[in-house]
């Protein structure tokens, strides 16, 4: 099942429905009306971070629409 939205990339879609058709499976997506971005699953991270007592001032911070996942570092997992 693919949602959220990268949900609406048709190019992963399609790649993601290759490959699961290698491994016998099925791919699965929403609507389109559905596969949008969800404020509560960005605000959650920032609340683990801050629970944990990482805090970054306005001026400091900055966004980066192509950050890797596996270069994040993760304060509440405690790696």
């Amino acid at each position: 099942l693919i949602v959220g939205g990268v949900g609406c990339n048709l190019r992963l879609q399609e790649m993601m429905r290759q490959m699961a058709k290698e491994r016998n499976g099925r791919l699965y997506s929403t609507d389109d009306r559905y596969c949008i971005d969800n404020g509560a699953m960005i605000a959650w991270p920032g609340w683990l971070s801050l629970s944990c007592g990482v805090e970054t001032p306005i001026d400091e911070a900055w966004v980066t629409q192509r950050y890797r996942t596996d270069e994040m570092q993760v304060y509440w997992r405690g790696d």
